[in-house]
């Protein structure tokens, strides 16, 4: 597998991560993703759905938070890559202002990439529960997020 793979994986993977600085919007996000991306959200007892959503259903899903999160701010602690096997992991941390208050979360992506590790063709992501849950109880109380 040649270095160049390895590096695209990497830009790759810090571009999507950092997708979710400033103002959560769709559109930067699913710049990262190939048209048949699959990403599921874990762990299920946040009542998200550990269905693999394809592109729309999740643009669908995170289009709800739109407006909402702002003055994020991803740091990256963490990455190990597999290059032959176009995959890896990243850890990651991320705070932002939001219309309850101020959100603080942690979170790991599995990732796996195309051929040229250039687009993300499924993602697992793990958040935090605890900091999860609490931010969509408020979201929710306040009549700005339903879960689906």
């Amino acid at each position: 597998m040649s270095s160049e793979v390895a590096a695209n994986m990497r830009a790759t993977t810090e571009g999507f991560v950092h997708s979710f600085d400033g103002r959560w919007t769709t559109g930067a996000t699913l710049s990262y993703r190939s048209p048949h991306c699959k990403h599921t959200m874990l762990p299920s007892a946040l009542g998200l759905g550990t269905k693999e959503k394809n592109n729309d259903e999740w643009a669908a899903h995170f289009k709800r938070l739109d407006g909402i999160v702002t003055n994020a701010e991803t740091t990256i602690h963490d990455y190990l890559a597999v290059p032959n096997e176009r995959r890896a992991v990243c850890r990651t941390s991320l705070t932002a202002d939001t219309s309850v208050g101020p959100y603080a979360n942690d979170y790991v992506w599995f990732f796996t990439f195309d051929e040229d590790g250039r687009k993300i063709v499924s993602i697992t992501e793990f958040m935090d529960s605890k900091a999860g849950a609490e931010m969509l109880r408020k979201l929710t109380e306040a009549g700005l997020f339903e879960k689906h």
